[in-house]
């Protein structure tokens, strides 16, 4: 897998959305000097689409797409365009298995009809997913499984799979409310590895 050089990922941005805020950190080429914050108010759903075109941009990038399991039709619809869209762009896509967020980026990448550029890491072995999770991943073809993790509890596993989705790709997209504690833990490891980070704060 290719991963950005650290120098070239501190010349990009990190972007967190919260609510009607949308707050950009821009790092300079310096890595002596202050961050620069930049603070924008504008309508959320306007931010987060306007973020999600922005990284549609890109392309030949590892992306992981994770977050919280109850989100609305509405966000899901997104997610799912998201995938479907980086995808289609040449991107790869890294996701977990379970309902909302996580299905809604397997499914949008199924969409794009090139399943060499999904990859679904389990948080445990695929008999201990749900029957809906196992329907879905049925069809995708690059799926890694975490046995190891099947003693503990899904909690437990669930970090484990995020830390190595984090891992394997350059730029966690997240979706979460401000008390999804996994998911924002993730997000805070994701940026203390120097990974590129955008949430989406969905309340």
């Amino acid at each position: 897998l290719y991963a950005a050089p650290r120098a070239e990922r501190r010349s990009e941005r990190k972007t967190t959305l919260e609510g009607d805020s949308r707050v950009v950190t821009l790092e300079k080429e310096d890595p002596f000097s202050a961050p620069q914050l930049t603070l924008e108010k504008s309508t959320g759903m306007e931010d987060m689409l306007r973020e999600l075109r922005e990284i549609q941009g890109s392309a030949n990038r590892t992306y992981c797409i994770l977050g919280t399991r109850h989100c609305s039709y509405l966000h899901q619809q997104i997610i799912e365009l998201l995938s479907y869209a980086l995808v289609l762009s040449g991107n790869h896509v890294y996701t977990s298995g379970a309902a909302g967020t996580n299905a809604a980026a397997i499914r949008g990448a199924l969409r794009a009809n090139s399943t060499e550029l999904l990859t679904v890491i389990l948080p445990q072995s695929r008999s201990k997913q749900t029957e809906d999770c196992q329907e879905l991943i049925a069809e995708v073809t690059q799926v890694v499984q975490m046995p190891e993790n099947d003693a503990l509890s899904l909690d437990v596993a669930s970090k484990r799979c995020n830390r190595r989705l984090v891992k394997e790709t350059e730029h966690l997209i997240a979706f979460a409310y401000h008390d999804s504690k996994t998911v924002v833990r993730t997000t805070v490891e994701a940026k203390e590895m120097d990974k590129l980070v955008t949430v989406m704060y969905l309340d």
